[in-house]
């Protein structure tokens, strides 16, 4: 019998995952607020459910919990659309969920927000001390679903997200200035968040953090001019500013999980 997935918020990233874990042969059911979505997902051969997770409680098909073997947690808090949401409150009612449907492993997409503006090299074993509201509440969420005893939480602290319709390149080339030329990018690549997520699938989900970046750090001025050539838009206009330089390690994931990433040079648009 094939395992249940269930998809937390099929977007941009838990869209495309879906379909991929259903050509693995797992049975799985996602979730979207927009009744628009409902056929899109059949295309992809997910099961697709109704759900709101709001600050409320959670409102629509709540069988979209029932029988889950494992939860992937793929919702963006979503701050920058409407900054006084309380994320953390909305997961606290997909924690209560998970316990009430008796779901045993979850998966919970995070981001390295969570580090803040840390120089140097940042491993899972690094202090989190995020500054944005976003960091601030997904450290919170991951909190909040690592102290339960109910279930176990992996959580993936992935770098900036990036494919063929997505990339930082596009807001800073409209911005008047951007700082930071020579520091480091920490990005991922939309087909390896897919793959990471695909390896542990067949795992045994722990309590576990692993840091979620490709191992290309070109400084921002090269790498955000070379993309933008490429993408046909404005370069964006570095100011010189004292340099802030990271560069998020992976290594973890890597022995762990014997990972190799598929795209190395993220010099592409697709």
């Amino acid at each position: 019998m094939s395992k249940s997935i269930g998809i937390l918020g099929c977007g941009w990233l838990g869209l495309p995952l879906g379909e991929h874990l259903s050509s693995l042969g797992f049975r799985v059911k996602g979730s979207t607020t927009s009744e628009e979505k409902l056929n899109t997902l059949r295309s992809k051969s997910i099961e697709p459910f109704i759900l709101q997770v709001t600050e409320e409680g959670i409102v629509g098909k709540f069988d979209f919990f029932n029988s889950v073997d494992k939860l992937i947690i793929a919702m963006p808090p979503g701050l920058r659309s409407n900054p006084k949401r309380r994320f953390d409150v909305m997961m606290n009612h997909v924690k209560k969920a998970c316990v009430e449907e008796g779901i045993k492993e979850v998966i919970f997409i995070s981001s390295t927000s969570v580090y803040g503006n840390l120089h140097g090299i940042i491993t899972e074993k690094s202090n989190t001390e995020p500054e944005t509201n976003s960091g601030k509440q997904l450290l919170q969420c991951e909190k909040l679903l690592s102290d339960s005893v109910h279930f176990n939480t992996t959580i993936l602290r992935m770098g900036g997200l990036i494919g063929a319709d997505r990339h930082p390149v596009f807001q800073l080339s409209k911005k008047e200035f951007v700082t930071n030329p020579k520091g480091s990018i920490n990005l991922i690549h939309l087909t390896d968040c897919i793959n990471i997520i695909g390896s542990l699938i067949n795992q045994i989900i722990v309590k576990n953090v692993y840091n979620c970046v490709t191992p290309y750090h070109p400084n921002r001025v090269k790498y955000y001019t070379q993309m933008a050539i490429q993408m046909g838009c404005n370069p964006p206009k570095f100011r010189d500013s004292i340099t802030f330089d990271r560069k998020i390690s992976s290594k973890k994931l890597q022995e762990k999980f014997n990972y190799a990433f598929r795209v190395i040079n993220l010099l592409i648009s697709s």
